[in-house]
């Protein structure tokens, strides 16, 4: 499989883009996952196809577009008391506290349902922000690697499905990835925002990439051995994938 990542032109707008090539399927998938437009295409598809398939859909990507642009800054985090976050799939209220020292840190109260920050007081705002990102990346980063560590040996068991290893990386566009001929595989940091039956699936589809490295029928036949509802958790994942934004 290829992955390039660029920008295509539609009416004056630069859409982020995507493109995967895929050896073994004959379908042509087309959706966006955040603000980013994602074509799984079969690789025989020529570019001028694809861009034919593009212009006549057009109307209604740059439709999904700007509904898309117009949640996520909705949803721009300011890192202000009274916003809000989503941690395993609940929603967490964020409360900052200012200091008089030169940290950041974040406690995650769970009962509370609260991500209490604390934070220097003296940094400008795009300091702040940049600061806590960096930290709420951090600890959703320890807390995913946590949570993979333990469910995928029990997937790797159910579905007799072995793994070298895996790592945990800081993606927005996608929740997972898999290399087949190394048995690697490659999770969203962000996999810790979803509910838990969320991330099972994610888990095991990356885990069936390892038998089959397509987007086949038999591909999914397999995920959906383990995972009956994959196309309801799919369409769940697609339509809310924004939440892990920010």
């Amino acid at each position: 499989m290829s992955n390039a990542k660029k920008y295509i032109n539609l009416d004056d707008k630069q859409i982020p883009i995507i493109i995967r090539n895929y050896k073994n399927t004959y379908n042509l998938k087309i959706y966006f996952r955040g603000n980013i437009l994602n074509i799984s295409k079969p690789q025989k598809m020529s570019n001028k196809k694809l861009l034919q398939i593009i212009n006549d859909n057009k109307k209604e990507i740059i439709k999904e577009y700007n509904k898309i642009t117009s949640i996520e800054n909705k949803k721009i985090k300011h890192w202000q008391t009274g916003e809000k976050i989503v941690y395993k799939g609940e929603k967490y209220e964020i409360l900052v506290e200012k200091t008089e020292e030169k940290i950041v840190e974040t406690q995650i109260k769970e009962k509370e349902h609260i991500f209490k920050i604390r934070i220097y007081k003296n940094l400008n705002e795009m300091q702040k922000k940049e600061a806590i990102e960096k930290n709420i990346k951090q600890i959703l980063k320890s807390k995913t690697y946590d949570l993979i560590e333990k469910r995928l040996p029990y997937w790797s068991l159910k579905t007799q499905i072995q793994y070298n290893s895996f790592k945990i990386g800081d993606a927005t566009s996608k929740f997972g990835s898999c290399i087949p001929s190394k048995k690697v595989l490659h999770f969203s940091n962000r996999l810790i925002m979803l509910p838990k039956d969320k991330v099972d699936a994610i888990i095991v589809h990356e885990l069936c990439h390892i038998v089959h490295g397509n987007h086949s029928k038999d591909f999914y036949d397999l995920v959906k051995k383990y995972i009956p509802n994959y196309d309801e958790i799919n369409t769940w994942l697609k339509q809310n994938s924004n939440i892990i934004i920010f």
